[in-house]
């Protein structure tokens, strides 16, 4: 369970998160989403270390987050992966070496990526072929270099998968598939998927619970019926304009 209580984090004399507390569950998909420059990401980058708060607390299984010393948020980090926004691939490495990052060192030093069965199971599980493996990233469109990337994430079993908007810079059929892929591998896993995303209608298709972050603080949270039926107009103001156009195919 990660447990979120206080948080505030002031950036460039602004304050965009204010007093968030929230609590995400093991074995759960939790969506967060709000209007650009609520800290949505910023809130991830705290999760896992990347970011200090100014002040409250991140726990991750009862270990605060800020307060951990080098070995404690190594602990902490062994149980997080992270999808980042822009893939975050190293240029110069096959996809097969970047989906072995994903996994301790030492391993990656005893073990030949191309034929480590550990990335073999992975780039399967992200239903593509050990063909794509001795690629580089500039030979792989924008879905296979996602797909990457949730390999490299999920290759070392981590209980908590954080990714950062996920489908950004694809086209509406590749960014479904995305998000196909992502509810294939949290069931697949059992692995607790912490989700942002822009995106009203793959937060409804992904989101056990989603979360709505206005003015720096949780606005809403709740499933996604209950969102639906939310009175709040901020709640309405926000989802329902583009819950007609934005849907994600059964």
């Amino acid at each position: 369970m990660i447990e979120i209580r206080g948080l505030r984090k002031t950036l460039n004399e602004k304050r965009v998160l204010d007093g968030v507390d929230l609590d995400i569950h093991e074995g759960t998909s939790l969506v967060i989403m709000g209007p650009s420059g609520t800290g949505k990401s910023v809130l991830l980058k705290h999760i896992v270390g990347l970011f200090d708060p100014d002040e409250g607390d991140i726990c991750v299984e009862g270990m605060s987050v800020p307060k951990a010393n080098g070995k404690q948020i190594r602990e902490i980090r062994s149980k997080i992966s992270y999808v980042f926004q822009n893939s975050a691939l190293f240029d110069s490495m096959t996809a097969a070496q970047n989906i072995q990052l994903g996994l301790p060192a030492e391993h990656c030093r005893k073990v030949y990526a191309l034929d480590d069965p550990l990335v073999l199971e992975a780039v399967s599980m992200v239903n593509m072929g050990p063909e794509v493996l001795p690629l580089l990233p500039s030979e792989l469109s924008g879905g296979m270099q996602k797909r990457v990337a949730i390999a490299r994430a999920i290759v070392g079993r981590q209980k908590y998968i954080l990714f950062d908007v996920p489908t950004t810079g694809l086209a509406p059929v590749n960014a479904n598939v995305i998000n196909r892929l992502i509810a294939q591998v949290q069931r697949e896993t059992g692995s607790t998927s912490i989700i942002v995303t822009h995106d009203v209608g793959s937060a409804f298709f992904l989101g056990d619970r989603i979360v709505l972050l206005s003015g720096g603080k949780v606005r809403a949270s709740g499933t996604p019926g209950e969102l639906r039926n939310s009175e709040d107009p901020v709640v309405q103001e926000f989802l329902h304009p583009k819950l007609e156009e934005e849907t994600v195919g059964e």
